[in-house]
């Protein structure tokens, strides 16, 4: 073989190597085996097999054609395919036809300018999944309601800044999970109230810089709190109530310095306040003069398995894969924000419109 020959072969291989190399660097890792599918909303396939409708420009009216559609037949994925905010100005139809999942691929809905208090995604069926989506600004971000509303789960969300509930699950809804998720900056970060709501899992999840409910179990409810990050809260943090039973585990509990000045009770990351059984074990508090809680359980309450960490092997995983991934500019000035923000009874954390440089102490 001529030399130039056994050249430009060389050069063809390191060619093919490289662009290996390259198509490799390109495709997203896989999720860690911890961010399995679990929980009492676990069940759902979404929609899985079905036909797909693609959300392919960046507004209200195509995401509205989508929902439409989706209404039709069920057994459908919505996948959005647009990286700019889709601003939601009017109200969107509620997602009433089973099994479909929300692939948002990390896109975003933006309810800045909503002109009434509804939810910028309203779920009242079964058998959905959400994922990979940012929620921001709206009244409620994301409503899981009613008694059709069953077998959801909420994954790798971000909900930040409404002027209400982050999360609203209410009404019935029953067997959801809340998994890998990051809400920052609402009133009331996670409701889980009213009629015959009923086993909730919120796991793998980071709650901060609400003002209260991160979350609020309410009523004869079964709930499972699991390796979650509470942190910042704007008057109280996690609360059991009202007959709600259940487990809170391997979870941490956080108030700054800051947070506390602002109002934050150093007293009420975690309250029982007439609830049923409620099993403790495994949790810690950062900044609090939290009582020494030892639950109304002995033993853990039944609910869906949720594999689970001890606090130190939890925290980096969540507070670093919490949320709709990668984060944009807008989550990592939440987390950034160190001082000087306010999030009250009717006044949302929105740091677009607030801060232009994340204060840090």
């Amino acid at each position: 073989m001529r030399p130039a020959t056994i050249l430009w072969l060389c050069i063809a291989l390191i060619l093919a190597a490289c662009s290996r190399s390259f198509a490799r660097a390109r495709v997203p890792a896989p999720r860690a085996t911890s961010e399995r599918t679990e929980g009492f909303g676990s069940g759902t396939k979404g929609g899985a097999g079905g036909r797909r409708i693609v959300v392919d420009a960046p507004t209200e009216n195509a995401l509205r054609r989508a929902l439409v559609d989706a209404n039709q037949t069920g057994h459908v994925t919505i996948r959005f395919a647009v990286s700019a905010p889709i601003a939601i100005v009017r109200p969107l139809p509620y997602l009433t036809a089973p099994f479909v999942t929300v692939e948002g691929n990390g896109g975003t809905l933006d309810g800045s300018n909503l002109a009434k208090d509804v939810a910028l995604l309203d779920i009242r069926t079964h058998d959905v999944v959400v994922r990979d989506l940012r929620l921001r600004n709206g009244y409620d971000n994301l409503r899981i309601q009613g008694s059709e509303a069953a077998n959801v789960l909420v994954s790798h969300v971000s909900s930040t800044g409404a002027a209400d509930d982050g999360i609203s699950i209410g009404y019935g809804a029953h067997d959801v999970t809340v998994a890998w998720s990051f809400l920052a900056g609402n009133t009331r970060s996670l409701f889980c109230k009213y009629g015959e709501t009923t086993h909730v899992s919120v796991h793998h999840s980071w709650l901060q810089k609400g003002w209260i409910r991160s979350p609020l179990f309410f009523g004869p409810m079964v709930a499972d709190l699991r390796n979650v990050i509470v942190e910042d809260w704007g008057e109280w943090g996690s609360r059991f109530s009202d007959g709600a039973s259940g487990n809170v585990v391997d979870s941490l509990f956080v108030l700054s310095p800051y947070a506390r000045k602002a109002g934050g009770k150093s007293d009420s990351g975690l309250r029982l306040v007439d609830s049923g059984p409620v099993y403790l074990s495994g949790n810690a508090f950062r900044g609090t003069t939290m009582p020494a809680l030892t639950g109304t359980a002995s033993a853990p309450v039944p609910t869906a398995p949720v594999h689970t960490q001890a606090v130190a092997v939890m925290e980096p995983a969540v507070r670093s894969r919490a949320g709709c991934l990668p984060r944009d500019r807008l989550d990592r000035a939440y987390i950034d924000l160190r001082d000087g923000w306010h999030v009250g009874r009717a006044a949302p954390l929105r740091p677009s419109a607030t801060v232009t440089k994340p204060k840090r102490i």
